[in-house]
């Protein structure tokens, strides 16, 4: 009868199927204990989290012509607070932008946030006062780094 074009049939043929099957495996035994440990992905959000948490402490020292002050807790948290006079108290709790209460960063259980120095402010042209180079590590593996004199935080 009618012969039969064997590509016509489509379909895959064993070798692709074996080929298909085999990057998979790979893949899924390369990237799956990625995807199951959370910590590195919180670390790299915690410190983002805390880079930005900086730069608006920065950004609203600038804006305000007041002093604001960044604290690291043992709990661990990271607290933005401002003075009403240069060199008097941190006793004024920085609010959120959104309106969520006072700005607190606290990274998820399990992840270390310290500062050297632990206590710190950005004076009015958003140094750091002591203008010294501040660094915060966060979950031991990443540094955010306040530079002196300019307060890039980086």
């Amino acid at each position: 009868m009618a012969s039969m074009n064997r590509r016509a049939c489509g379909g895959f043929t064993l070798v692709e199927l074996v080929l298909v099957l085999t990057i998979t495996g790979v893949l899924a035994a390369v990237m799956g204990p990625r995807m199951v440990d959370r910590t590195a992905f919180q670390t790299h959000g915690s410190a983002a989290e805390v880079r930005t948490a900086l730069r608006y402490a920065q950004k609203l020292a600038m804006a305000k012509g007041l002093e604001v002050c960044v604290a690291t807790t043992p709990t661990p948290d990271l607290r933005l607070s401002f003075s009403l006079t240069a060199g008097g108290p941190c006793n004024q709790p920085v609010l959120r932008a959104d309106g969520g209460g006072n700005y607190v960063v606290t990274p998820p259980a399990g992840i270390p946030l310290t500062s050297i120095p632990a206590n710190f402010r950005f004076d009015a042209q958003g140094r750091p006062i002591p203008n010294a180079a501040v660094t915060l590590n966060v979950g031991g593996t990443m540094q955010v780094t306040v530079t002196r004199e300019t307060g890039y935080v980086q």
